[in-house]
């Protein structure tokens, strides 16, 4: 580690930690030492595009001889932007659900500030109790970390703010799905839920009713990113979502690992039949480059707090709106969500031919994970050392979940099938070698 590395920024758990980095093309990196590796973990989902995508490079190019500041953050870029995600969203309410809605976009500089602002505006329309998953990871700054499960989170008690998040549990399914992941306009979606799903609303509508603090907002990832990629069905969070709405708390959707493609639909929560109030979204929409996240809904929610309350020196600034415009043109780019959906497909059917029967394959679009849950003693020794061995094969994956016992596969959603092949007999032959 270099000497004047703080220790809490250090990642000591993870078996790729070592690994110094000092190229990246496409859907590969180079560490310092010259070996290349096929990369799927892309930022954790930041790289969505891979890495130097040839656009993305042009229009950084352009902006820095343009303009790379400006006054109060006002620019074209800012707007365009803004008008883009705007028009996005409005779009997708309109055809899924009939709503008619001129929506606002509140930019900022990371995840977790996006994950605050939404908190923010929730808190100052309607005040009262947090619920989260338990499963949940919303970032791990001051007031984002009492929202995810993580230890990092018992590190800070920063003004009770721990009495006032309440935690409900998250299906984790570890036979596989009980229905569909995303809607198929079936009836039977909610009908047709698994006894764990059922159990899991009970539960969560006891936490909604509890008191003496009112619970006014609900926290969801549409399928559990940082904490293990975890993946519920549609018909789950179209009941729990309803079940909100009739004690009136509002809705935040975190998507800034699984939106924007990742899974296919551009925006998860709709696809899978629901809306929120609030939608959050980061990471790759800053095309690994730029840091940029937004905050997505109707003014009723975005002008909940005044002028001033809430400002960033860098929220919005026209080198990041670019990149961020540029990414969003990619990603409508024809074909390209059935491509992500036909490719990750084609990946798990790879990994579930030759993977061991005692593993799972999870997984909807481009992202996938590997769960060795059912190993012995709980599969936490094997994943790290499959993980270890396919760094010394040339690829990056990443190990994660509660007790890290899962491998997440995130790929660049636009990897060609020919390294999905390569990529999938390599983890073939590390489960083989590994003699679990």
């Amino acid at each position: 580690m270099p000497v004047r590395r703080p220790l809490g920024s250090t990642r000591s758990y993870d078996p790729l930690s070592q690994l110094v980095f000092s190229r990246s093309l496409g859907e590969y990196v180079w560490d310092d030492q010259g070996h290349k590796y096929l990369d799927l973990i892309c930022g954790y989902s930041a790289c969505n595009l891979g890495h130097a995508h040839p656009r993305i490079t042009a229009a950084i190019s352009q902006q820095i001889s343009d303009l790379t500041w400006a006054h109060s953050g006002e620019s074209l870029e800012r707007q365009k932007l803004e008008e883009t995600l705007g028009g996005l969203w409005d779009q997708q309410l309109d055809s899924n659900f009939n709503i008619k809605s001129t929506s606002k976009v509140w930019l900022t500089v990371s995840g977790a500030r996006a994950i605050e602002i939404a908190w923010k505006l929730t808190h100052a329309k309607s005040p009262g109790a947090v619920i989260r998953f338990d499963l949940a990871y919303h970032g791990r700054s001051l007031a984002s970390a009492h929202l995810s499960d993580t230890q990092r989170s018992a590190a800070i008690d920063p003004f009770g703010a721990h009495q006032e998040v309440r935690i409900i549990p998250f299906p984790q399914h570890h036979r596989g799905s009980c229905s569909p992941l995303l809607d198929d306009g079936s009836s039977k979606c909610e009908s047709e839920l698994c006894h764990e799903c059922q159990r899991c609303l009970e539960q969560a509508a006891r936490v909604f009713d509890q008191g003496p603090l009112k619970a006014s907002t609900l926290f969801l990832e549409p399928a559990i990113g940082a904490r293990g990629y975890y993946f519920a069905p549609a018909g789950f969070f179209r009941k729990l979502v309803s079940i909100a709405k009739e004690r009136q708390l509002a809705v935040v959707c975190d998507e800034i690992q699984m939106g924007l493609r990742r899974t296919g639909p551009m925006f998860l929560s709709v696809a899978q039949g629901w809306k929120p109030d609030l939608l959050v979204i980061g990471k790759s929409l800053g095309g690994g480059i730029a840091p940029i996240a937004a905050v997505v809904g109707d003014p009723l929610w975005i002008d909940a707090i005044g002028p001033g309350i809430e400002s960033e020196t860098f929220a919005g600034y026209p080198l990041a709106c670019r990149i961020a415009n540029e990414t969003l043109g990619i990603l409508h780019e024809p074909n390209l969500e059935s491509e992500i959906e036909r490719k990750g497909e084609f990946f798990r059917n790879l990994l579930r031919r030759g993977l061991p029967g005692n593993s799972r394959v999870d997984g909807i679009g481009l992202a996938n994970c590997i769960s060795l849950e059912n190993f012995t003693n709980a599969g936490s020794a094997a994943a790290s050392r499959i993980v270890e061995r396919l760094a010394d094969e040339g690829v990056l994956v990443h190990l994660t979940g509660p007790n890290r016992n899962r491998i997440a596969l995130i790929p660049s959603l636009l990897i060609p099938e020919t390294s999905l092949v390569f990529a999938a007999e390599k983890i073939t032959d590390a489960f083989k070698a590994s003699g679990d």
